[in-house]
């Protein structure tokens, strides 16, 4: 998977500082929960999920009733960060698996 000189997360993280992706990203949020209902939802499947503070924030925000989380990243540094985010969320009953691999290689 990557190495600290070619990891994807690094590489976003440089790249956040200079959009508004986040401004964005939460104001869609705003936006939707006003619009949908997602109570139903019990679990969700991440892929590509990056450190993970979006499918933080979007769990914490619009997903109310999820009991498991899995996220499917095959960037080493992106998996010890979204381990760590969601350590640190402490989302009370939600299961998080944190799998790295890619997709394609990914299995339930």
């Amino acid at each position: 998977m990557g190495t600290s000189d070619d990891s994807y997360h690094r590489l976003l993280a440089d790249y956040r500082t200079r959009d508004n992706y986040d401004s964005v990203f939460r104001a869609t949020l705003d936006d939707l929960t006003s619009k949908i209902d997602l109570n139903w939802v019990g679990s969700c499947i991440a892929f590509g999920s990056g450190s993970g503070e979006h499918e933080i924030e979007f769990i914490r925000r619009l997903l109310p009733n999820l009991s498991q989380f899995i996220a499917v990243d095959p960037d080493t540094e992106s998996i010890r960060a979204i381990r760590s985010n969601f350590q640190d969320a402490r989302l009370p009953g939600v299961e998080a698996k944190i799998v790295e691999t890619s997709a394609e290689n990914f299995k339930v």
